[in-house]
């Protein structure tokens, strides 16, 4: 096993529920199935009409199912480096992963707040007005949680911006 860094944050999602995985499946299995019936009616069965037919059904059906395939099986896993001031995104769907990395000159404070769909999002805020959202929450308690806990490892500041006009600054030591 290798040594734990003190310079690095790490942040994971965890795992997806069992009936996540059973609906990305199913999802994932729907648009594999209109992949073949497209194939058969394109290239084996050859009608133009019927082809065509398949294939706007494709377009359509098929989109909505790789989507919600990819929402209900995702995960996005978190690496903070302080010496560099490196944030890594990683997007996984089963065996595959992507990383989004953004390089930030120092961090200044972290932000929970309220979005127009009732969720509760945190933001890292780095360089005067530019941010990087990092997760959403569907209570406050979760969201003030994860945020007061990156903010003491990061040892930066902490915003409340859950009431529009009306942000506070956490004091943390009473918190604690």
């Amino acid at each position: 096993m290798g040594e734990k860094k003190e310079n690095e944050i790490s942040i994971f999602t965890g795992k997806r529920a069992w009936y996540e995985l059973l609906l990305a499946s199913i999802f994932f299995g729907a648009f594999i199935y209109m992949i073949v019936l497209f194939v058969y009616f394109a290239f084996i069965e050859v009608s133009i009409k019927i082809a065509i037919r398949a294939f706007v059904t494709f377009l359509l059906c098929g989109t909505y199912c790789l989507v919600y395939g990819f929402k209900f099986s995702a995960t996005k896993n978190m690496l903070i480096n302080l010496e560099t001031n490196t944030v890594i995104s990683r997007y996984i769907i089963g065996p595959f992963s992507y990383d989004v990395k953004l390089k930030a000159t120092e961090f200044e404070y972290i932000s929970f707040f309220e979005d127009r769909y009732g969720e509760f999002g945190t933001n890292l805020w780095y360089v005067k007005n530019r941010h990087y959202k990092m997760y959403s929450f569907e209570d406050k308690e979760s969201a003030f949680q994860f945020s007061l806990n990156l903010s003491n490892k990061l040892n930066i500041d902490l915003l409340d911006a859950t009431e529009k006009g009306n942000f506070k600054w956490v004091e943390k030591e009473n918190i604690q």
